[in-house]
């Protein structure tokens, strides 16, 4: 049986569309239903989620950001060959209903990064005698950044302790509001004590996508052979 590693669904992709040259080796088919294009690759089974091939994943998403509206899929998700074209025609209606979510917006993120000093551990530092910004605090300055982004549509995700890492906000953002967007949250990037504030993006909506990977595709999943590993030197 082959199969069909689902990359994104795009509404209305613009014919002059190629898969971007970072991944000139990932072969590409596209499933067509009305406005709606089905982005995958033939696959032999589940693909291993290498660095590679996460990163091959994320360039042929974020190079269709021209169209309309675009969903991307969760890596690893697969279905038959044989079923693409009926799952398509059969979920169309929730596919709609996603990309009119999302339709003419993009993924702007926020991360909260945690400053530390570079002074020796048994040295006394009076600047960082606070200790890093805690839960309260790093949770204030997401709230600011929510309330000066002006936005309805948001996500806020904490890192936990690794690393400098603290938490991450993403934003949905129309895509001709992008630099009106940035400047409204700079000011509380500016006056952050301890923490540094980066946004990143624009994005495919990543953080806003429904659950695209259910059944059948968990199952479909479930079933196809996992592609082993390429073994490094």
């Amino acid at each position: 049986m082959t199969y069909r590693h689902l990359l994104a669904i795009a509404e209305r992709l613009p014919a002059a569309w190629r898969p971007p040259s970072s991944a000139p080796d990932l072969p590409i088919e596209l499933a067509r239903h009305a406005e709606l294009v089905l982005i995958a690759s033939p696959v032999a089974g589940v693909p291993a989620p290498t660095a590679r091939a996460l990163a091959r994943h994320h360039d042929v998403v974020a190079s269709a950001m021209d169209a309309d509206a675009l969903l991307p899929f969760r890596f690893g998700t697969v279905l038959p060959a044989a079923d693409v074209d009926a799952w398509l025609a059969a979920h169309a209606g929730r596919l709609r209903q996603g990309l009119g979510r999302v339709r003419g917006a993009v993924e702007m993120s926020v991360r909260l990064l945690r400053l530390h000093c570079a002074h020796a551990a048994d040295r006394t530092c009076r600047e960082c005698a606070g200790g890093a910004p805690g839960v309260t605090a790093l949770r204030a300055v997401a709230d600011r950044l929510v309330e000066r982004a002006g936005l309805p549509r948001w996500r806020y995700r904490s890192a936990g302790g690794e690393g400098n890492a603290a938490a991450s906000l993403a934003f949905l953002v129309p895509r001709a509001d992008v630099a009106a967007f940035l400047s409204r949250i700079a000011p509380v990037a500016s006056r952050a004590e301890g923490l540094a504030v980066v946004p990143t993006g624009p994005w495919p909506p990543y953080s806003f996508t429904p659950a695209l990977d259910r059944a059948p595709l968990a199952r479909a999943a479930a079933t196809a052979p996992e592609v082993p590993r390429a073994e490094t030197a």
